[in-house]
């Protein structure tokens, strides 16, 4: 072409190219073969449950769930890869919406499902290992509300307090006053995305869940403390938020990569993009969820207290 180098052929060349991949990336995010009961009302408020792999779980958490979500939370619990007949009949019997896809890739699923919802602005996510108690949804919302008006920075996204975290459990610590027994126990108090004690140490979990039974008692005692919350530096485990669709949207929705399940893009894709955007991930310090394990602490945790969840 006249007037323009080789260097620039090139560099526009580069460009087509990169926009046609980055193009075909976003389309890959979103395509899904599923199965999709709309129980949808148009709420502006939605909550995504991650479910389908844990079923000795199911009894005791996702009957919290539908005692305490606020009755305009518009709910739609996701199956992803597997479709669970006892799941769907639970999601039909409470006025959920309920949605499988074939691919069990975890973005892809949350992205089919987020976009189905589409009045939803504001997006509760929770994985089917989380013990929820009352008042979580409401507190969940108030402090978004209150670190997006008072924060100096941008939110990504709020978490509550998790006792199996690698970044709250020193919250959860010294709100039940547990710090020099962790200490003695497990060494000094280090905060991590992971290889940690908290996040890697299946006795540690056991330990932490101990200290904090009955869920209902505790997640009381933190509601009772004063508002505040921590910034998270790093890397975050996402099973309990709350973020806006805006978040989700400059996203271009969680990145899906090709093998499934694809455990930990969706977090990864997250923390980075809050942070690229200046925008923070907020742990509050008056709400409480309890997490039941990560992977390699499962086995220990079940065998504790597989026969006994019920004291949970």
């Amino acid at each position: 072409m006249d007037g323009v180098t080789v260097s620039e052929q090139r560099r526009t060349g580069i460009n087509l190219v990169t926009k046609a991949r980055v193009a075909t990336g976003y389309w890959w995010r979103f395509r899904a073969r599923r199965e999709f009961d709309n129980r949808s009302s148009g709420s502006t408020e939605a909550l995504v449950i991650l479910a389908g792999h844990k079923p000795d779980l199911w009894p005791w958490t996702l009957p919290r769930v539908a005692r305490h979500v606020p009755p305009h939370v518009d709910v739609c619990l996701v199956t992803p890869g597997v479709e669970v007949p006892e799941l769907r009949q639970f999601a039909a019997r409470h006025g959920w919406s309920w949605l499988s896809t074939t691919n069990g890739h975890v973005s892809l699923a949350q992205n089919v499902a987020i976009r189905a919802l589409p009045a939803a602005r504001f997006i509760y996510k929770l994985d089917e290992d989380i013990f929820i108690a009352e008042g979580y949804f409401e507190g969940l919302m108030q402090g978004f509300r209150r670190v997006g008006l008072e924060a100096e920075y941008a939110l990504g996204f709020c978490s509550p307090t998790l006792n199996v975290n690698g970044f709250s459990y020193v919250d959860y610590l010294r709100e039940l006053e547990l710090t020099d027994a962790w200490r003695q126990r497990f060494g000094p108090l280090r905060r991590a995305s992971d290889g940690v004690p908290a996040q890697a140490d299946g006795d540690a979990a056991v330990w932490l869940w101990r200290h904090g039974l009955p869920v209902d008692d505790t997640a009381a005692r933190f509601a009772r403390r004063p508002f505040g919350y921590s910034i998270v530096p790093h890397r975050f485990s996402i099973g309990a938020i709350l973020f806006e669709r805006e978040l989700w949207e400059e996203m271009r929705g969680f990145r899906r990569g090709w093998r499934s399940p694809g455990l930990g893009e969706d977090e990864q894709h997250v923390a980075v993009s809050c942070l690229s955007s200046s925008r923070i991930m907020a742990v509050l310090h008056n709400v409480y969820a309890g997490h039941f394990a990560f992977g390699a602490q499962t086995p220990v945790m079940r065998t504790v207290f597989g026969n006994s969840l019920d004291e949970f």
